[in-house]
Formats: structure tokens, sequence, C-alpha cells
């Protein structure tokens, strides 16, 4: 008789799981990051203290090889995680077009022909086997960039500088960094908690969603929709090809709107009591849709609209 966790006889042995490589170094406070992946997962997280830690987690035999080959250096207050360029071309050259509207096609809509482009680089690289997952600690404070072939990116804690982007993939920030954020992914959705500095983020089919908004934001999406749950003060410029774009505004703030639609409808769901006076919050917006509806309301009447 087989006990239930013995393999049958003449079956392969389960394929082992690669260990983790881990590195760990000591900073004197804030520093620059450099991170690079190429198909995996990348979480960096910003934390009170001088850690700076370097989690490398394979996924396959591929991703094992991978790991090995990765670079991963700190010095002069500068951390760099490094893909070997040969693979980084080998994911280039499958993501070749994602940046990029091909010419064929040409008798279709602007927006069809963008996510055709999106959906042929995507099938491009689905042959790709093995996968890293990169995970990173390091001090709040930090000026970080971050790139990722094919692969989710998430964010979380305090940061000066932030730069993110994936070829395709979802991007995640809990907040925005402080000074200011730039966020891209070719296909994949884009989310995003609070910010308060500067925001320009860009996803080419995907939604685009900002919690809380109290500074100055670009958001912009190829196909798919864009949504400000709570918009409180500032500037903000939303702008989607092919997709809703919907602004929830704070009670409390005065909005100067600037709308427009080449093929939808606009519904402003805001009265002139609805405004601040002149001590109060005021928000400027100029939101565009190539083909999708426009949508303005407070954001306490969000769940009687829904």
């Amino acid at each position: 008789m087989t006990s239930p966790h013995t393999p049958p006889t003449g079956s392969p042995d389960p394929e082992p799981t690669p260990d983790p490589i881990r590195h760990e170094f000591i900073a004197a406070g804030s520093i620059d990051a450099n991170i690079q992946n190429l198909r995996g997962t990348i979480t960096v997280r910003a934390e009170h203290g001088t850690r700076v830690g370097v989690e490398l987690i394979p996924r396959g035999e591929a991703g094992a090889q991978l790991a090995t080959r990765m670079r991963v250096r700190f010095d002069a207050e500068r951390l760099t995680v490094d893909a070997p360029a040969d693979e980084a071309h080998r994911v280039g050259v499958g993501l070749g077009d994602l940046f990029s509207v091909r010419g064929r096609g040409g008798s279709l809509p602007f927006t069809d022909r963008l996510a055709e482009s999106f959906r042929s680089a995507v099938r491009g690289v689905e042959g790709l086997l093995g996968g890293l997952e990169i995970r990173v600690v390091l001090p709040a404070g930090s000026r970080v960039v971050v790139s990722d072939g094919v692969g989710d990116l998430e964010i979380t804690g305090s940061l000066a500088r932030l730069e993110a982007r994936t070829g395709t993939g979802d991007l995640h920030v809990r907040n925005a960094a402080e000074e200011s954020t730039r966020l891209t992914t070719g296909t994949g959705d884009v989310t995003l908690g609070e910010a308060t500095g500067q925001v320009h983020a860009t996803t080419g089919t995907g939604d685009l969603r900002l919690d809380r908004l109290e500074g100055t934001a670009t958001l912009s999406a190829g196909v798919g929709g864009v949504t400000v749950r709570e918009a409180r003060s500032g500037s903000l410029t939303a702008r989607s090809g092919l997709g809703d774009v919907e602004l929830r505004v704070a009670a409390g703030t005065a909005v100067h709107l600037d709308l427009a639609t080449g093929l939808g409808e606009q519904d402003v769901r805001l009265t002139p009591a609805d405004g601040a006076g002149a001590a109060e919050r005021t928000l400027e917006v100029h939101a565009r849709s190539g083909k999708g509806d426009l949508r303005v309301l407070r954001a306490g009447a969000a769940a009687a609209a829904s």
C-alpha cells in the first residue's frame, strides 16, 4: 500500500524549492536605490532604522539560475540590484512593442491598435519560464528607482522620491513619495493610496486609482478607467483614451472644472451650495476622455450614487 505522502513508484521526484539568497547591509541614513528585475515581483518596504536588506526568492530552476547571476551592491549609501544584460535583452525583445503603437492595422482606431500592441507583446513573453521575487527593505526617506520587465511592483513606507515602472504588471503604492512619484506600466492596473507631492501615473491598458489627493497629480490611461476616490486640494489632470474618468471631491473643497469627452457623457453632481468659502480648500481639475464618461461628485455622495 502506498503512503499518501510517498510518491507512487516510478513517478518523478518533486522539484526541490531553490533556497533564497539574502544580502544585509547597514546604512548611515536614507539611501539611493536602483532595483531591477526581469520576470517576477518586486516588493520595497521603507521603514525607520538603518537596515538595508535584499532577498532574492527564485521560482523554478530558471529563477534559481537568474538569482545567482543578479548583482547586488551597496556602496557609498547607494544600493544597486542589477539583472544580467543578456537576460534583460531577452525580455526586452519580448516587450519591444509594449511602449509603441504598431503601424499595421492603420484603419483601426488608435486605442484599438494600442490594445492590440499590448496583447501581442504580452503573448511574446508568456513563454519565459521561471521567475524571481525580489524583496527589499531600506531606510525611510530614501530615493528609489524600481524597474521590472514582467511582474507586479508593491511599494510601502515613506520615501523622498519614487520612480517605478514595469512592462506588464500591476503597481501598488501605499503612499506617494514626499517630493515626487512617477509610476508607469505598459499593461496593468495602478493603485496609489495618498498623494501629497507631485504624482505622474500612466498605464497603457489597465485601470488607475488614486485614493486621496492633496497635491498635484497627472493620471493617464490609454485603455482603462481613471478614478480618484477623494480629492481634497491641489491640481488634477486625468486622461483616458478609452474609459471613464470619475472624481469624488471632498466636502469643503471648492472646484474649478475643465472637462471634455469625445464620445461620452458628462455627469457633474456638484451645486454652488457644495462649494467652500475663501478660506477653504481649492482644487483645479482638467479631465479628458476620448471615449468614455466623465463623472464628478462629492465623496460623501459616492455610496448613494453607486
